[in-house]
């Protein structure tokens, strides 16, 4: 199986459908001029993509797959040394606080950028 570059692995080809609905969604944001529009034709195919996600993370468990089964979050307890277990959470939750502090900002960079679009449309107006 290694050395191969493409093999119809159940993880890997859901993945890949993941990628898919993605690269649909950046097509479908930029291909339609109405922000509004654009945004809710969006959210839909979110949506329908969503329905993906627990088939990639369920695959390895369904299927016969190249892929080993879960390590951290298991019924019997973690299958990691603590030598490895411990950075693995530390660094996972720091990542976690970056994107969340990452998504504030951009959420309020967003709406500052549209509180400027609707006083520069009054002050056209």
């Amino acid at each position: 199986m290694w050395g191969t570059w493409w093999v119809w692995d159940a993880r890997l080809t859901s993945v890949l459908v993941l990628f898919l609905f993605y690269l649909g969604y950046l097509a479908l944001q930029s291909a339609i001029d109405d922000e509004a529009k654009a945004s809710r034709a969006c959210a839909i195919l979110a949506l329908v993509g969503l329905i993906n996600l627990p088939i990639v993370h369920f695959s390895v468990v369904w299927w016969n797959t190249l892929h080993q089964g879960a390590s951290v979050f298991r019924a019997g307890g973690p299958a990691m040394p603590p030598a490895y277990l411990v950075p693995l959470l530390t660094l996972a939750l720091a990542y976690t606080a970056a994107f969340g502090s990452l998504w504030l900002v951009r959420i309020r960079a967003e709406v500052w950028r549209r509180r400027a679009n609707v006083l520069a449309l009054r002050a056209a107006g």
